[in-house]
């Protein structure tokens, strides 16, 4: 089976990636770390309660789960916050892609990829034997951020100093595909992948 990691900054398209991979890949099992996030911000009750122990009950919706825009302004604005955060998700999420990755081998599946946005940041190793890179330039990330996500600036700017510098990480990768263009450039490229990893 192979264990491949996917990775790249803040908006580069990890996501569209991995969607086309999955439509080039026949069996092949994803694991999504933001997803996992997601979850378990949503439906983790040792996770939740574990937050606002920290962040104070400000930060649990009514529903229950925590809001993931003042996690994140909170976060970004103080980095021993960030630590604490990270101290209690990082760990469970790397379980969950590690039973994720079990499984997948079990059921026989051909190809494994987890898309981890901070794999070289956190060191996370998960088992990856060879790891692809979806980058973007500087100006690209900021400007989605704005469109899509409504950022502002002080917390772009945060966001991404918080990262690694895009040529730290391509000299790192195995595989860099660039997302500058139409959506079909990287499909382009990831199909050419493909094909010769196959």
């Amino acid at each position: 089976m192979h264990v491949l990691a996917l990775t790249g900054g803040i908006a580069s398209g990890k996501s569209m990636a991995c969607q086309f991979l999955k439509q080039l890949i026949p069996g092949v099992v994803l694991f999504d770390c933001d997803q996992s996030v997601h979850q378990l911000l949503q439906n983790d009750p040792h996770v939740i309660a574990a937050l606002v122990q920290e962040f104070g009950p400000t930060i649990q919706h009514s529903s229950g789960g925590i809001d993931r825009s003042l996690l994140r302004a909170r976060a970004y604005d103080e980095p021993a916050s960030r630590a604490k955060l990270e101290a209690i998700l990082h760990k469970r999420v790397r379980e969950e892609c590690l039973d994720s990755l079990a499984t997948a081998a079990i059921q026989g599946a051909n190809c494994f990829i987890a898309d981890v946005p901070l794999l070289f940041e956190k060191g996370f190793d998960f088992g990856q034997t060879q790891v692809i890179l979806i980058a973007v330039s500087r100006s690209t990330q900021i400007s989605r951020l704005k469109v899509r996500n409504g950022f502002d600036d002080r917390l772009i700017q945060s966001i991404l100093a918080a990262q690694l510098p895009l040529q730290e990480k391509v000299s790192r990768a195995d595989f860099v595909f660039w997302n500058e263009g139409p959506s079909t450039v990287l499909q382009s490229q990831l199909s050419r992948f493909v094909t010769a990893f196959s």
